[in-house]
């Protein structure tokens, strides 16, 4: 009677409750070597091509690319992150390329390949100067590879969320940001030992201005670094919607982007005492987005070989973004760009369940993406408007994105 009963309980309990969800990781180093940072420059600061700071040769802490592999029955769903400005087109396609080359268990059109977005990384989008034949031949090899080990070592998790705040301002004045922190926390099924912290947090990387000569990844470095210490496992690191997100600051010191990093990683631990477990199948579907490019400056840089994006004879670019579920109360999005807050808060609000992440810069690197009620609308700032490819691109994207998650 009592095994009967106990079936019956089994069968009316959700299947959802007993997932396999598996995950795996691997992390790599990825500053370049002496011979290699002759022939790289660093990103994120001036006009397109007069940024003097190439040839770097110091390196405050290292620059590294994180992997994460997930699986749940025949559903991946895979992220690379690098310590970058931003990645593009040719790289990310040159990537997948070489998993697939190297391996069939790597589902490649799930395969995400993003940038922290560190104004202190390599510049691999060619805007600033770009990076050498060498280091770029290394780091495709790498990243095909790290991703294939996260593979390998997947095993059975047991997957928490969380959400905090941070403070985080709009550096074009509106009195909105994306202060959030949304945290997966993945451990072991059976032992539960950490394996893995995916932190979603959305400001610029900034600490470190444009004076700075040391590769860094900024205040990320000192988050990672911290909750790695505080919790065990891997911290893999994605920036949200941070086109005018930043954390406010006049010091622009390794010491206080390492000060910032580490509040950061105490409110992120801070808010794991209040998570929530989080169970279901593993669910991807894919938005593609189409659109052209206005802004001559990037077409201009695009047809002399100096910026690594792709266009079609229409002057289009054409990007898959991923809608991700696991169960019914965690989703996540990724984005080919900077959203700022006015476009991406909206997005963010309409995704499904209660813990969302939104990945910025993520399968490519597009620019700012503006409501077109907001470009050129703030007076004595037009840094996002120059680095968007153009004015309807963001209003666009935003269609397309809500009628596909409703």
């Amino acid at each position: 009677m009592k095994t009967l009963s106990f079936i019956f309980v089994f069968l009316c309990i959700p299947q959802f409750a007993f997932a396999a969800l598996k995950i795996g990781v691997w992390k790599e180093n990825i500053t370049p070597t002496l011979s290699e940072r002759s022939t790289s420059c660093m990103g994120g600061y001036g006009l397109p091509l007069t940024n003097p700071r190439c040839g770097i040769t110091d390196a405050h802490d290292y620059l590294s690319l994180r992997a994460l592999f997930m699986a749940n029955n025949d559903t991946q769903f895979s992220l690379i992150v690098f310590d970058t400005t931003g990645v593009g087109d040719a790289l990310i396609n040159d990537i997948r390329q070489r998993v697939s080359m190297l391996t069939n268990k790597v589902d490649v059109d799930n395969l995400i390949i993003a940038a922290t977005h560190t104004h202190a990384g390599l510049d691999y989008q060619g805007i600033w100067g770009g990076i050498g034949s060498e280091y770029r031949s290394r780091i495709v090899d790498i990243a095909a590879r790290a991703i294939i080990q996260a593979q390998s070592t997947a095993q059975g998790v047991k997957i928490f969320a969380a959400q905090t705040h941070v403070p985080v301002s709009n550096r074009r004045g509106w009195g909105i940001v994306d202060d959030s922190v949304t945290t997966l926390f993945f451990d072991n099924r059976k032992t539960d030992q950490p394996i893995a912290t995916l932190v979603n947090l959305s400001a610029h990387p900034t600490i470190l201005d444009g004076n700075n000569i040391q590769y860094s990844s900024d205040y990320i470095d000192s988050l990672r670094t911290n909750i790695e210490r505080k919790r065990g496992g891997m911290v893999i690191f994605v920036n949200g919607i941070l086109g005018d997100a930043q954390f406010s600051t006049t010091e622009r010191t390794i010491e206080k982007a390492n000060e910032i990093g580490k509040l950061a990683a105490y409110t992120i631990l801070e808010s794991e005492k209040a998570k929530q477990r989080v169970m279901g199948t593993l669910n991807v579907s894919t938005i593609t987005f189409t659109h052209p490019v206005s802004n001559t400056a990037i077409l201009q840089l695009q047809q002399s070989g100096a910026l690594d994006i792709n266009l079609d004879d229409k002057n289009q670019i054409s990007v898959d973004l991923k809608y991700v579920q696991i169960g019914r109360y965690t989703s996540l999005l990724t984005f080919p760009g900077e959203a700022l807050t006015r476009l991406g808060l909206p997005i963010k609000y309409n995704m499904r369940g209660k813990y969302h992440l939104f990945i910025g810069l993520a399968n490519a690197s597009y620019g700012y993406f503006i409501p077109s009620d907001e470009f050129g609308q703030i007076p004595g700032r037009n840094t996002e408007e120059r680095f968007s490819m153009d004015k309807y691109a963001g209003d666009e994207i935003k269609r397309i994105i809500d009628s596909s998650i409703k």
